[in-house]
């Protein structure tokens, strides 16, 4: 009776998971005319960033906007533009924001070599209290008493 019960409510969350379940929907696929620009069209897809998903490329978005860059992407690529070309007016467009690898440039430096020195200055800051603290030990003359390491005496 009571495994009756059981297998009735599983069959009735899995009938209601699969009505209120959303179609995976397909990105359209832009075939381009030469497989050397699809290549190309695919690459350059993979290289830009979404500007509303922030964290997806725009070749897996399915949001509007991406659909948008996408169509005009691939209307610059049949201008015969280069991808540099491309990436330069979405730059424009978009701000650097656009490209998952930003470009060396003054303005985002502290991007790129800012972590190492964060790493150079925590170094430097360990070594410096390292070795107080060793010359601090050097100079204590003091004699070590019983009380001082909070040791209690045994008991025989």
């Amino acid at each position: 009776m009571r495994g009756a019960r059981l297998g009735l409510l599983a069959a009735a969350l899995v009938g209601l998971a699969l009505a209120t379940a959303r179609p995976a929907q397909a990105i359209e696929a832009i075939e381009m005319p030469t497989p050397q620009m699809q290549a190309r069209y695919v690459v350059l897809l993979h290289e830009l960033r979404c500007v509303k998903c922030q964290n997806e490329a725009l070749a897996d978005s399915e949001v509007g906007i991406a659909v948008e860059i996408r169509r005009q992407v691939r209307e610059m690529m049949l201008a015969g533009k280069s991808d540099e070309e491309i990436r330069e007016f979405l730059v424009g467009r978009y701000s650097e924001f656009i490209l998952f690898k930003p470009r060396h440039s003054w303005r985002n430096a502290w991007l790129w070599y800012g972590p190492v020195l964060l790493l150079v200055l925590g170094a430097f800051i360990w070594v410096r209290i390292v070795r107080s603290r060793a010359a601090l030990l050097a100079t204590d003359t003091d004699p070590v008493s019983d009380d001082s390491l909070n040791v209690s005496p045994s008991r025989e």
